[in-house]
């Protein structure tokens, strides 16, 4: 199976720059044909990569075939609540253009809560522009963005992908759910029409020993 370039495709660099060092698992939720699944398996000791379609979760069997790459065709929510998808078990969680498809804030906090101490999660999401600062910004990146898309010859993608439109949010609507469900985390819009939002798991608590109480009552702090 061959590469392609789209908007989407566009966002992979980023959400690769943003695993962790040594990642341990990853995750990709909507992984249509295995694309990005199969650059994570470069990076990741072992990757799930899950999705709704049939069709799509063949492709992606296909193409990440001989990799360390586990296929699930599921509902991401229904996953994990079944218990398909453990809960802190995963070193970097990421979904691109995926997020509306689902309840975007049971579906982020989810996602949250798969992250092992320390995770992180990328998620790339659609937003529609629904007011006139919205339309001006689409507007004024539009020339650079069809500079990017002429540079890697055109848009492309798999055959099959399912596309839908009808629950995109508005971007005040799309940073305010992310912001509420992950307190913390850092949204940004991108050049390529999309949003970005990044969020690192809390470290594991730290173990108090009676070493470190013992060391605590031998110095204690300065008046």
């Amino acid at each position: 199976m061959t590469d392609y370039w789209n908007l989407n495709v566009a966002h992979h660099a980023r959400i690769l720059r943003a695993m962790p060092p040594n990642c341990r698992s990853a995750l990709d939720i909507g992984c249509g044909d295995g694309l990005l699944a199969q650059k994570l398996a470069a990076r990741a000791k072992w990757v799930v990569a899950l999705d709704t379609s049939p069709e799509m979760a063949e492709q992606a069997r296909r193409r990440t075939a001989g990799l360390d790459v586990e296929v699930v065709e599921a509902d991401f929510l229904a996953a994990v609540r079944d218990g398909v998808l453990p809960r802190r078990s995963f070193s970097f969680v990421t979904s691109v253009a995926a997020l509306h498809h689902m309840d975007p804030e049971a579906a982020l906090q989810t996602m949250a809560s798969l992250l092992e101490p320390g995770g992180r999660l990328a998620v790339a999401g659609l937003a529609m522009s629904r007011s006139a600062l919205d339309w001006l910004i689409a507007a004024a990146q539009m020339p650079l963005v069809q500079t990017i898309r002429l540079a890697h010859g055109g848009a492309s993608g798999p055959d099959g992908m399912p596309v839908s439109f009808d629950a995109i949010p508005s971007w005040t609507q799309a940073r305010t759910t992310a912001l509420e469900a992950l307190p913390g985390a850092r949204w940004r819009r991108t050049l390529q029409l999309r949003y970005l939002i990044e969020w690192t798991a809390p470290p594991a608590p730290r173990l108090v020993t009676a070493h470190t109480l013992r060391s605590t009552m031998d110095h204690p702090p300065l008046p």
